[in-house]
């Protein structure tokens, strides 16, 4: 079967932002119908102290190349069988060596929507208490004889909410009452659940390790030392994710899930051994793995649980320049962690506009980046009808800073939001627990009280002035990417893109419109216009209107 080439979008773009020469390994896997798919690359930047390539999930393996030169580039020197990826600043590359001959191949672009039609994301929930003797080679060998467990049919896999059981071992399925067989596929034993039509599909496990003595007849032999030592102890409450294709056979996913729990064991430890020579780094370790829009793809990350993330810094920026991820936005903080902090899920919807049908305009279209929650009237069961919406409007605009990952607080409640106004002197105290409406400014001075986020303001006569401010509106979500609140009379809206026509000056904004009273229904929220292209005939042309956009914070 002749291999096809894919690039990730989200690697292409990473590759196409680099300035400086910079070259390394190309990480992917080859599909069951013959897709070579790149996903990530590694550099041999930074100061990592282990493998790097356990910051990638499973069965991502090292399948070429990469390099980014300026101008003209020498042939890679690729195996057979690899593939290689070259950016000159004006064009990609690709270059594959089959049957020892190396020729210019071409390759098709992969989203990261289309990538998930494939695959699902597994995870596995996993904790272990490690008693060792605090030296590097007794570390070494606790995690050994644990990797040993799970790679032998010790290590069991149970679905969750169901009978289903895997065992690693040739036997695959140990069903509790099921019908699943190992002939059966992935996509058919873990189809994804609810109304919602979401970008990943999850299959959540938790690990069982069979304690089971077997036939062995061999009497227990206890040895003991009485030397004096210190002892580290540390428990490891983990989460690892695996990639499974959707078209294999379920015989195959035991063994991937063990691989995914020893390579989370391989970063713990990294971390216990930094925990013999620093005190500060000492507690649980904590999985805080992440898949943000900007890597298009899972990072493994395990860390202390209690350490300060300004600890934490060097450990990340070291990571971004591994993965060649940009030095100005965070990824693998534990805010952006895949799997949230119990108590800390919204019951939101998020990303709404996602399905929508494109605007009319045809011009250039710039979207919110990354993921953002539908705040509007009487959620959480309380009644702001008729006077909150700009506080949901700002709730949206918080909900888009937690899941990138700038900021890890909860979504303020209205009383919250009006105890900060009163508090920094915006408003009398009558103000808490009131029903009094805020606007753009009072947003804004939110935003930057509570998370010291900042802002900049737009302020236009009328409702009809709006169609002239698209090339600004635009560079807006091109450059940061934010949700924007817009308030005017008595109505708060939260814009979340436009379609900008520069030569004709045709305008239409996405509004996410937080004067809905209804469930989180998809259907209905779109279908009825909650969420979805406006044109400029939807201001008010008798209104002036502040717009607050807030700027999206350089750190890491």
């Amino acid at each position: 079967m002749e291999k096809r080439l894919f690039l990730l979008s989200q690697l292409i773009k990473r590759l196409q932002s680099q300035q400086d020469p910079v070259e390394g390994e190309l990480f992917g896997l080859t599909t069951n119908d013959g897709r070579v798919v790149a996903i990530a690359v590694v550099t041999k930047f930074g100061d990592l102290k282990h493998d790097r390539s356990l910051l990638l999930p499973v069965p991502l393996t090292c399948i070429g190349k990469f390099q980014v030169c300026k101008g003209d580039h020498t042939e890679p020197n690729l195996e057979d069988g690899e593939v290689a990826i070259v950016w000159d600043q004006q064009e990609l590359h690709t270059y594959t060596k089959k049957a020892q001959r190396l020729s210019l191949g071409k390759y098709s672009t992969i989203s990261q929507e289309e990538f998930y039609e494939i695959f699902l994301l597994a995870k596995v929930h996993f904790s272990f208490d490690l008693s060792t003797k605090d030296t590097l080679a007794n570390i070494r060998n606790v995690i050994q004889s644990l990797t040993e467990q799970l790679e032998s049919p010790a290590s069991c896999f149970r679905l969750q909410n169901s009978n289903l059981i895997l065992q690693n071992s040739e036997v695959g399925i140990l069903s509790l009452g099921g019908s699943a067989s190992n002939k059966d596929m992935v996509g058919s034993l873990f189809k994804s659940s609810g109304k919602k039509k979401t970008s990943q599909q999850f299959a959540t496990f938790q690990l069982m390790m069979n304690r089971s003595s077997g036939t062995s007849t061999d009497a227990p032999v206890v040895r003991v030392d009485n030397r004096k030592s210190s002892v580290l102890s540390t428990i490891i409450n983990g989460e690892a994710i695996v990639y499974l294709e959707k078209t294999s056979q379920i015989c195959y996913v035991a063994e991937l899930l063990a691989h995914g729990v020893v390579q989370q064991l391989n970063l713990a430890e990294f971390w216990l051994g930094k925990q013999l020579s620093d005190k500060k780094l000492h507690g649980t370790l904590t999985s805080v793995n992440s898949l943000s829009f900007i890597a298009g793809h899972v990072v493994n990350v395990i860390c202390p649980e209690d350490v300060d993330e300004k600890h934490l810094e060097t450990y990340r920026k070291d990571i971004h320049k591994v993965l060649l991820f940009p030095p100005d936005r965070p990824v693998i903080r534990r805010a952006n962690r895949l799997t949230p902090a119990p108590g800390s899920k919204s019951s939101a919807l998020t990303n709404t506009h996602i399905g929508l049908k494109p605007s009319k305009v045809d011009g250039n279209v710039s979207i919110v980046h990354g993921t953002y929650a539908y705040h509007h009237y009487m959620q959480n069961n309380f009644d702001d009808n008729k006077w909150g919406c700009a506080y949901r409007s700002l709730q949206t605009l918080v909900s888009w800073f937690r899941y990138q990952g700038y900021i890890d607080e909860p979504i303020p409640t209205h009383r919250e939001i009006q105890k900060c106004l009163v508090d920094s002197g915006d408003k009398p105290s009558s103000f808490l627990g009131s029903c009094q409406w805020i606007g753009s400014t009072e947003v804004g001075y939110v935003l930057d009280n509570l998370y010291n986020i900042s802002c900049k303001f737009i302020f236009v006569g009328s409702g009809a002035e709006l169609i002239n401010k698209g090339r600004e509106l635009s560079m807006h979500f091109e450059v940061h990417g934010t949700p924007i609140m817009i308030g005017g009379g008595v109505l708060a809206h939260t814009i979340i893109g436009v379609d900008w026509n520069a030569q004709s000056g045709d305008m239409s904004f996405l509004v996410l419109d937080p004067h809905y009273t209804g469930s989180e229904d998809l259907g209905t929220i779109q279908n009825k216009g909650w969420c979805g292209w406006k044109g400029p005939n939807f201001w008010d042309p008798a209104a002036f209107y502040n717009l607050c956009l807030p700027q999206r914070p350089s750190c890491i």
